[in-house]
């Protein structure tokens, strides 16, 4: 008889093996279906009950029975949604029902609806409204963050700003600059918070498990690290300065740019796959042995894939910057590598900013890739035969 944790693992197996077998037809399927919706900028997959939805503009109005991921620039949530929710974004709404965990991502992450579990959020701008509900915990990470609905279990919570104003079940543990309890703020665990400011409490919010003020410490490296991690970080970048311009001699290179530019929900959606995907199908041809050699081969290409993925995004950036200035000579190769040099640098700056930073060069990474990814299916795939011409 198996053990309940075998029995995990070989059900995470399946599972990994049955996203593995979803992601090559969506792989095989996703230029099509963009084609077709190349006026709207949105692409919908359906694998079994999950959807995969990428766009400009998302709205979800139909009941989702699976997993939602979703990535957009505005990305409203209305309706139920039977397992898990991601969705990452310039804004997203969370308004409809969710049977399992929430995961949101974006400049502003507003929450209006009713969570089963766990929420996970993070953005400039986070806030639940006094009608949402999330019966598990929820993890807040933002430069503003406003909580005035119901949490069931625990509150975690770190950024610039906090105000809490709503029940929360368990116990809250908050990091921040400024943290405020409103008059309907109701804890019945512990408040436990570090901050340089007092904390502000208004009348009537109650705190039943007491409030424990912890030391604020800022940890600093020592200088020897410091220096090492110094002299690392222009390594890397030189190394790949001469990476960009090697790429751009290639005459495929700038197809890359152009189609992370003009399709960028694709691409994301794609990145996505292909970077959760291959590791793990060179996993299961290692263990194969036979196919020890190619999994060998795919991993090491794996990694020239995160590469030229990373470069690719700051040369997308990096034309926008050109594009931004009106330079006469922006079609130019040599100023096209300079831009996508300081393309560099802008995506390294980004990736200092503090909860955000990371989720910025993420999400420039997966850009990057699925447009390589696109790009090679377009060179590879044969050429489409010429529709006869009607005379009449």
């Amino acid at each position: 008889m198996l053990r309940v944790s075998e029995l995990k693992g070989a059900e995470m197996f399946k599972i990994k093996i049955a996203f593995l077998i979803g992601v090559m037809i969506l792989t095989a399927q996703l230029q099509l279906h963009a084609q077709g919706s190349e006026g709207t900028g949105l692409v919908t997959i359906e694998l079994g009950k999950d959807r995969f939805a990428a766009g400009q503009d998302i709205t979800v109005t139909n009941t989702v029975a699976g997993d939602l991921l979703a990535a957009g620039s505005e990305i409203i949530l209305n309706e139920k949604v039977g397992g898990d929710a991601v969705a990452a974004g310039g804004t997203v709404r969370l308004n409809g029902n969710f049977s399992d965990n929430a995961y949101a991502a974006g400049g502003r992450v507003y929450v209006n609806g009713t969570i089963a579990r766990n929420a996970r959020l993070a953005g400039g701008n986070v806030e639940t409204a006094p009608s949402s509900r999330i019966e598990g915990g929820a993890s807040i990470a933002a430069g503003q963050a406003r909580v005035n609905g119901a949490i069931g279990s625990y509150l975690q919570a770190a950024g610039g700003s906090l105000y809490l104003n709503g029940p929360v079940g368990g116990d809250v543990n908050a990091s921040a600059r400024q943290i405020e309890l409103g008059p309907d703020a109701r804890i019945n665990g512990k408040l436990r918070y570090r901050s340089n400011a007092v904390l502000k409490q208004a009348p009537g919010a109650q705190v039943l498990g007491g409030i424990e003020q912890l030391p604020f410490r800022v940890h600093s490296a020592p200088a020897v690290a410091r220096g090492i991690a110094l002299v690392m970080f222009w390594f890397w970048t030189f190394g790949l300065m001469v990476v960009v311009a090697i790429l751009f001699l290639l005459p495929g290179f700038t197809n890359v740019i152009g189609t992370l530019e003009t399709r960028p929900g694709a691409s994301a959606l794609l990145g996505f796959a292909l970077l959760v995907c291959i590791p793990i199908a060179s996993l299961i041809l290692l263990i194969t042995l036979i196919g020890a050699p190619l999994a060998l081969l795919s991993i090491a290409a794996y990694f020239a894939l995160l590469l030229v993925g990373y470069i690719a995004a700051a040369a997308a950036i990096g034309d926008l910057l050109l594009k931004w200035l009106r330079h006469k000579t922006a079609e130019t190769a040599g100023w096209r590598i300079v831009a996508a040099i300081c393309g560099i640098f802008i995506i390294v700056l980004l990736g200092l900013i503090p909860f955000l930073g990371g989720l910025i060069v993420f999400v420039a990474l997966i850009m990057g890739i699925g447009a390589v990814g696109l790009q090679m299916y377009r060179a590879v795939r044969p050429p489409a035969q010429a529709a006869p011409v009607s005379l009449l």
